[in-house]
């Protein structure tokens, strides 16, 4: 499906080694010769590159969700849930995190003249540039190792035995028709061709994108250094969103660098407590339960579930075959392409100052994809507990995470509000036909939906009739 992206890295990819260490997927700098690939300009190479990446943080962000989203349930011990509770909140800070990392590469391609990238991979689930076979599933001591490997550093911490670092090895690896990867290996290589001035000039970095870019002051809410504090355990941390903006290579690169960092670092800065993302999945998987301990910290979830299809075998996935169930799937799917167009119009409107015709627009947009992060968890976590198929099974139906079948804008600016417009319509739609077999506490919350979503579509409705230069002032409550 998406051999015209991966056909570019097959130079990239080392032979097979015969030892069971893991092998890089990218020439690191300083270790390799770079050389531009045939067909490609150094700024073309850039933009190609800061895509791979872009893929790379949201399909990591889906799946660390998904995992989060699997832990917890009647079947954990009350003495265990403190724990399960705990990693939930932890699995959920990273999964914010590389959205972070998702809309800082972004802002990247914003500041070099790059088109933005808010796709990804979808069924069938792999990619060979990926770190590993993309799989949503519920989070276990096999999935934890694949984390802990995408997110290694180059050299692991003095504290990991090389028996222990063998054993994540083998559980990470097993099974994987492709080698699990290190994306430290692909920052590296950014970070090498964005710094080279003879591949990308000066004059290729615009500072003018400044205004268009995403902001922590927008974003951050407040997530930084556990500042935000709305934590339910006492022992895990809020996440540290690092919504980098960049006006220079010099920034460019930073930013770049504070990602890498973030997810590899083996220990970033011990006086904060801030640790990397492979610190904090390698302590999750310290305490996990073997399949001997005789409880599970998850639910009895599908993997790779889908609304797509129908009962056609489609291999390594799971058709949702209840009706109801596959409603909630549909209903999430649309929520998660709103939450993306919201996102991505959001950049292509200046956030210059108070007096910038666009400021309210993109405050209101910007509000508005927060809004669309709470309704994917609520709708997530009511799709948890609803059959895959049969009513009398145990096998849970999972939040899909289906890609629409395209996530790029319209040209102009009115038509982008048309669709915005068009996803809330098709939302009340759908909403309508969830109701009548919903319970009284799912009937809530479509309820409200609906309230909101009517408020926008007439509020929308009402600026496109009057033509008011699309600066939304007139929807001030509804977006």
């Amino acid at each position: 499906m998406r051999t015209r992206i991966a056909k570019n890295l097959e130079w990239l990819f080392k032979p097979q080694a015969p030892a069971r260490a893991p092998k890089a997927m990218f020439a690191v700098a300083g270790k390799e010769p770079f050389s531009l690939p045939s067909g490609f300009s150094g700024h073309d190479y850039a933009v190609y590159l800061l895509h791979i990446a872009a893929e790379i943080e949201h399909l990591l962000m889906v799946q660390y969700l998904y995992a989060a989203y699997s832990l917890g349930g009647a079947q954990v011990p009350d003495a265990q849930r403190p724990n399960v509770q705990r990693w939930q909140e932890t699995v959920l800070g990273i999964a914010k995190e590389e959205m972070a990392h998702f809309i800082s590469v972004q802002n990247i391609l914003r500041l070099i003249g790059g088109p933005l990238n808010l796709d990804r991979n979808d069924y069938p689930w792999d990619a060979p540039f990926y770190p590993f076979e993309f799989a949503l599933e519920p989070l276990s001591r096999a999935s934890l190792a694949r984390y802990i490997m995408t997110e290694s550093p180059e050299k692991w911490p003095a504290d990991v035995s090389a028996k222990e670092k063998q054993e994540i090895i083998d559980l990470a690896t097993t099974g994987q028709a492709v080698p699990v990867k290190r994306v430290g290996d692909l920052y590296r290589l950014m970070i090498e061709v964005i710094g080279d001035e003879s591949l990308l000039p000066d004059a290729l970095f615009q500072a003018d994108t400044l205004p268009y870019q995403a902001s922590w002051d927008e974003w951050g809410r407040a997530y930084r250094q556990g500042a935000r504090g709305a934590t339910l355990t006492p022992a895990s941390k809020t996440p540290d969103l690092l919504i980098m903006t960049a006006y220079s290579r010099a920034s460019a690169v930073a930013a770049l660098e504070a990602v890498a960092e973030q997810g590899e670092a083996a220990d970033i800065d011990p006086a904060i407590d801030q640790t990397s993302h492979f610190r904090r999945f390698l302590q999750i998987y310290r305490e996990f339960p073997k399949t001997t301990a005789g409880w599970s910290p998850t639910v009895n979830v599908a993997r790779n579930p889908r609304t797509m299809g129908g009962e056609i075998p489609i291999p390594d996935t799971n058709f949702i075959a209840d009706r109801q169930s596959r409603y909630w799937g549909d209903l999430f799917n649309l929520r998660y392409r709103m939450l993306l167009l919201y996102l991505s119009h959001a950049f292509r409107l200046s956030g210059a100052g108070p007096h910038h015709p666009d400021t309210e627009a993109r405050g209101m947009i910007v509000h508005r994809t927060f809004g669309e992060m709470y309704n994917l968890r609520v709708i997530a976590k009511i799709i948890m507990k609803l059959p895959l198929d049969l009513p009398q099974n145990d096998l849970r139906a999972g939040p899909p995470f289906e890609m629409p079948y395209a996530v790029a804008l319209p040209a102009a600016e009115r038509d982008c509000w048309r669709l915005h417009m068009d996803l809330l319509e098709a939302s009340l739609t759908l909403n309508g036909t969830i109701v009548p077999q919903a319970d009284a506490q799912e009937r809530d919350y479509l309820k409200s939906l609906a309230g909101l979503d009517r408020e926008a579509i007439a509020a929308i409705g009402a600026m496109m009739r009057s033509g008011d230069g699309f600066t939304m002032r007139t929807v001030r409550s509804a977006i």
